[in-house]
């Protein structure tokens, strides 16, 4: 990690961050942007509109009326903690199992949805299916989440509805683990465009492609953040205390085992890891200190490849020549969906009840 590239003096951002600029306190550009979308909320209006909302589902389903996906993380695991235990909510838990889950997290999942009471299922799409897309995607791309940012969404709406249920509460911050949108973009269009010719239609249409209709009118997602301040430290106190959660602040991690490999490829496009972005926003929010960060990101984000990255690529039956001019790829060069129908479109889908 160079130690001589300028960051911003209140996260860590870097200097080669896309479309940064300092102010006159060294403060970024997206420091600033972070204060003018996040200030002055009005946390207890948020929280009677989730009551509102909750209240309008209950009751609804046959059996359940909610869906929690429910990785075994502390978002995702404080989300069904909080709709079970505080709004008593008929939850069903939702795990996704794309290949890369780390075991000792599934058997948190398993563990801690029979402590509160709650079913779950868990799906593993055909992992053949996985490889060549994932395999496509990283070849085309220079990226392979951008597969799981279609197909966990997706596996998500499809559980929802085969269970009969209208809502799906996720644990996703977007304060906190939203990536660059100057870097990290996926609609069903683009994805379509990245696979076609590759892998047909036809081996897509259920993992991959949701009806519009039914995600407009049939289920409704929220995410709990949105709602309800996002307490990190009352947050691992309570999972600790009545789910055993075994974690603190200081052990920050992330469950799937593919993320080192991810970030080692995000950083030969971008010159920066993921992990970058992703401790900036914490910063920013005030979930750890600068000086964390910075030491967190110096440790885990190296300048040479991950000890198992060739096993990785082949896993997926690719090798290092998938590195050859990966600086040029990227989502952006396929054809994504018109920019002004996707933003009525989710405008639209946030009014309907």
């Amino acid at each position: 990690m160079n130690q001589e590239i300028r960051r911003c003096t209140r996260c860590i951002l870097p200097g080669n961050y896309p479309n940064i600029d300092f102010d006159e306190n060294g403060v970024c550009r997206v420091c600033r942007e972070h204060d003018a979308r996040y200030s002055g909320i009005d946390w207890e209006a948020r929280r009677l509109k989730l009551e509102r909302i909750l209240d309008r589902y209950r009751g609804k389903g046959i059996k359940y009326d909610v869906l929690v996906p429910f990785s075994g993380g502390k978002d995702s695991t404080y989300t069904l903690w909080t709709l079970k235990n505080t709004y008593g909510m008929r939850c069903l838990a939702f795990n996704f199992d794309n290949g890369f889950q780390d075991p000792g997290a599934l058997a948190f999942v398993k563990r801690s949805a029979a402590r509160l009471g709650v079913d779950l299922i868990t799906y593993s799409p055909d992992a053949e299916l996985l490889k060549k897309v994932y395999r496509r995607a990283l070849e085309a791309t220079g990226e392979f989440c951008s597969a799981c940012v279609v197909l966990m969404p997706t596996a998500i709406f499809r559980a929802a509805d085969t269970q009969g249920i209208r809502l799906i509460a996720a644990g996703f911050s977007d304060m906190l683990e939203a990536p660059p949108r100057e870097t990290s973009y996926m609609d069903r269009v683009c994805f379509r465009n990245i696979m076609k010719g590759y892998v047909p239609l036809r081996d897509l249409k259920w993992d991959y492609f949701f009806p519009s209709w039914k995600r407009m009118f049939r289920v409704k997602q929220i995410n709990l953040p949105d709602y309800i301040q996002w307490d990190l430290p009352m947050i691992y106190e309570t999972l600790n205390r009545e789910l055993d959660f075994g974690k603190s602040m200081g052990d920050l991690r992330y469950d799937c085992l593919a993320t080192p490999h991810s970030s080692y490829l995000f950083r030969l496009r971008t010159g920066f890891g993921k992990y970058t972005y992703l401790y900036a926003n914490m910063v920013r929010s005030g979930v750890i200190s600068r000086e964390e960060a910075l030491e967190t990101v110096n440790r885990r984000e190296p300048g040479s490849p991950p000890g198992d990255f060739g096993s990785f690529l082949a896993s997926l039956g690719s090798d290092e020549s998938v590195l050859e001019g990966i600086g040029d790829k990227t989502v952006f060069n396929f054809r994504k969906r018109n920019s002004t129908i996707r933003k009525l479109a989710i405008k639209l889908r946030e009014m309907l009840p």
